[in-house]
């Protein structure tokens, strides 16, 4: 099953948690200023990320608002992901 890449920056004002993007690493320094890397972890759904977010983060179980469905990422956007990494990491 494939996985994204989510990290976890944080400031003295919030947060920002999600798949890593580029789009996202361009608005950080404009949405959570002076961020810093809290956490980075692997998942293969959006639910799966939440319940590893709210465990290391101690919220208990994630619990989607209004029943909301899950769906695995798909090997389009782990392609997509894999490339931008390339780019982000300097390889």
């Amino acid at each position: 099953m494939p996985d994204l890449l989510h990290e976890y920056w944080e400031n003295d004002d919030g947060g920002q948690f999600g798949p890593v993007r580029e789009r996202d690493d361009q608005l950080r320094p404009t949405l959570v200023p002076d961020a810093r890397l809290v956490f980075s972890l692997r998942a293969s759904s959006w639910h799966q990320a939440m319940q590893s977010y709210n465990e290391r983060l101690g919220y208990g179980d994630y619990n989607p608002i209004g029943d909301a469905p899950d769906s695995a990422y798909t090997e389009q956007e782990v392609a997509e992901q894999d490339a931008y990494l390339q780019t982000r990491n300097g390889s």
